[in-house]
């Protein structure tokens, strides 16, 4: 898969610049920036020899990352909130996940001071947790990068051979079972669990478009058959 690291309100220059450079490290070259802070000449004395990545930044919206990706990977130095509702997707595992699939996957890493809301979190279709020390377990933006990135890229890759939905697909699916659970009278108290559980299994599943239309195929026949 292609790999688009995407910072989400960076609010350090160098911060952006040493990403960069972790970036070149490993042979990454797509960053998206999302509403930064101003880049000076700090956060290119950062990014070192790797300025090439840093000069070729684009500014996105969220709404344009969701869009355009097939696996939203978000990150988390904070596990277990009941707002985001999902376990971590183990770090060992990432890289051959993503070896076996075909797309964009975007990593996004949030603020340094805040990290990614629980609203952002839970548009991802996964996330990724560096274990550290519970003592202080929330790692620089540069370092988590380093690690997650070095993980990725150090994982046996096998020849890729599965093209997955892309996350726009994957919302359209869970927005008609939404509409289908609706019209069964399915209890709205339980839906959003009942909904924030299949985004999960979606997450995890690295459906395909096609497997995407035979799903949607049959949540059309049961609203065929409500209507009769």
């Amino acid at each position: 898969m292609d790999i688009e690291v995407v910072l989400v309100n960076p609010v350090y220059e160098g911060n952006v610049g040493a990403v960069a450079r972790v970036m070149k490290n490993f042979g990454y070259s797509e960053l998206t920036l999302i509403d930064p802070c101003e880049l000076g000449s700090f956060a290119r004395a950062m990014a070192s020899h790797a300025q090439d990545v840093l000069d070729a930044a684009r500014l996105k919206t969220l709404e344009n990352v969701l869009v355009a990706s097939n696996l939203v990977i978000g990150t988390t130095g904070i596990v277990g909130s009941k707002a985001h509702l999902r376990t971590p997707y183990q770090l060992a595992r990432l890289g051959v996940k993503l070896s076996k699939m075909r797309g964009i996957a975007s990593i996004l890493f949030g603020a340094e001071d805040q990290g990614l809301s629980n609203k952002v979190l839970q548009e991802c279709d996964i996330v990724v947790n560096v274990e550290t020390s519970t003592r202080y377990p929330v790692m620089n933006i540069s370092h988590a990068a380093a690690v997650i990135l070095y993980s990725i890229a150090s994982a046996t890759t096998p020849a890729a051979n599965r093209t997955v939905a892309t996350h726009a697909d994957l919302d359209r699916l869970l927005q008609h079972t939404s509409e289908v659970l609706e019209a069964i009278d399915f209890p709205a108290h339980k839906r959003r669990r009942v909904l924030l559980n299949l985004k999960r299994i979606h997450g995890r599943s690295e459906l395909s478009t096609s497997e995407v239309r035979t799903l949607r195929g049959v949540l059309s026949k049961i609203e065929l058959r409500i209507r009769r």
